[in-house]
């Protein structure tokens, strides 16, 4: 546990980068009302050179069918905020995936140029039983309007990935993402750590 933690703080502390800019980041689980989870990710992005990119981010709950997130970081990307909005009407249920879109507002910076992106993901997530935790895989189609100063442009990308609940790792949340480019787009590789607190309890701490 104690090397768990480590890896998650290693992962929020040192914000040298920018790993979350442009990446759906979770499924259609939606977290309850009043709580929160605090999360940091890593990310290699295609744009330019490439390169490792780090960021952080905060979730919050709003209702059964919503939540928000607000991310930062700065390095390759110069620096980036911004914050997404995700609407999960359909929850998973029987047979059936969780269906929904999440949206969200980048502001960013490449090469001393500003760069802002409104993004559309329509999405949908399954839990998959597994021998071991809890898995939720789950796909998105991102299209991104991107405004750079007079030139607007219109990109798309495909993103697969899963959440993973390790059952001796508590409150502690896992989760990669494969972003492939489709059209005027970049690809990468993101992981991300979170753990979760409410209003209450603060963080969560494992049963002794």
């Amino acid at each position: 546990m104690k090397y768990m933690l480590s890896l998650f703080f290693s992962l929020m502390l040192p914000l040298v980068s920018q790993g979350n800019y442009l990446t759906i980041g979770e499924s259609g689980e939606v977290i309850s009302p009043g709580s929160y989870r605090l999360g940091g990710s890593l990310q290699t992005y295609s744009a330019g050179n490439g390169g490792l990119n780090v960021g952080g981010f905060l979730d919050a709950g709003w209702r059964d069918d919503l939540s928000s997130r607000f991310l930062f970081g700065v390095g390759s990307v110069e620096y980036q905020m911004g914050a997404s909005l995700k609407y999960i009407p359909f929850p998973d249920y029987g047979n059936q995936p969780a269906l929904g879109i999440r949206s969200a507002l980048w502001l960013s910076r490449f090469d001393d140029t500003s760069v802002t992106t409104l993004q559309f993901a329509p999405m949908a997530s399954k839990k998959i039983d597994i021998q071991k935790g809890k898995l939720t895989s789950y796909v998105a189609l991102p299209i991104n309007f991107v405004a750079v100063k007079n030139n607007n442009t219109t990109a798309t990308q495909f993103a697969v990935g899963a959440e993973y609940e390790h059952p001796e790792v508590h409150d502690v949340f896992f989760a990669a993402e494969l972003q492939l480019n489709l059209n005027k787009s970049d690809s990468g590789l993101a992981i991300f750590a979170s753990i979760p607190f409410d209003n209450n309890s603060g963080f969560k701490r494992r049963a002794k």
